[in-house]
């Protein structure tokens, strides 16, 4: 199958050529501005040793439409700014060929714009979720293919390990506890087997407050159900 080749729009209204727009474009009879320049451009660099692929990796473009996926930007938002249709947004960010030098570019230039912001889909952010993309806080190098995905929520409250470990020990009070540290406590008692009582007994709780830690256990224990499902 031809791998169909980019096209940058014609700028000369008198070019006849079935593309436009780069130095593969011009070879191919393209002679608007864009397409005379990135000719001069390619054939200097030929002749300095420093030409560039035309093609390169796929990483950081996918990476970078699937972050602004998992924000909320729907493939036509992206196509809109790109000028091109939804479809082939799609299949670069899906597909796992080489993209095109430009096309990487472009796509930089337009995550660059949108990456710090939401977008207008819930139900496109929802989606990219439920596939595992990542958005662009979990990149340390969003372009290097053998860097993994931060999945940590900074927004996560922080458990005091040893203040948990010392309540359940019975040498600190719940009064020294903060309500997420509590929360913790109580899992971990009742997942070893103790009884509503004893696990209130244990952390030297009021049974409203083991009532309150409770429901927030079984309410965290069943949304990991969920999400695991």
């Amino acid at each position: 199958m031809t791998r169909p080749l980019p096209d940058l729009g014609r700028l000369n209204p008198a070019c006849t050529a079935t593309r436009h727009g780069d130095y593969s474009a011009y070879r191919h009879g393209c002679r608007c501005p864009h397409a005379r320049e990135d000719q001069r451009i390619y054939q200097k660099r030929m002749r300095e040793g420093r030409a560039q692929p035309a093609y390169i990796d796929p990483t950081g473009t996918r990476r970078r439409l699937q972050a602004l996926a998992v924000l909320g930007w729907r493939w036509t938002d992206i196509a809109a700014r790109r000028g091109v249709t939804w479809q082939s947004i799609q299949i670069v960010a899906l597909g796992g060929r080489n993209v095109h030098r430009t096309t990487a570019a472009e796509v930089a230039a337009v995550y660059r714009d949108l990456s710090t912001r939401p977008g207008p889909s819930r139900i496109t952010a929802a989606r990219a979720a439920a596939k595992g993309w990542h958005g662009p806080l979990a990149w340390h190098d969003i372009d290097d293919p053998a860097c993994v995905p931060d999945t940590t929520d900074p927004d996560a409250p922080v458990i005091d390990e040893w203040a948990v470990s010392e309540a359940l020990a019975g040498r600190l009070g719940a009064d020294r506890l903060g309500e997420v540290d509590l929360i913790e406590a109580m899992r971990r008692l009742l997942a070893d087997g103790l009884t509503d009582g004893q696990a209130r007994y244990r952390l030297r709780l009021t049974n409203a407050h083991a009532r309150r830690l409770i429901r927030a256990v079984n309410s965290t224990t069943t949304t990991h159900e969920r999400t695991a499902a």
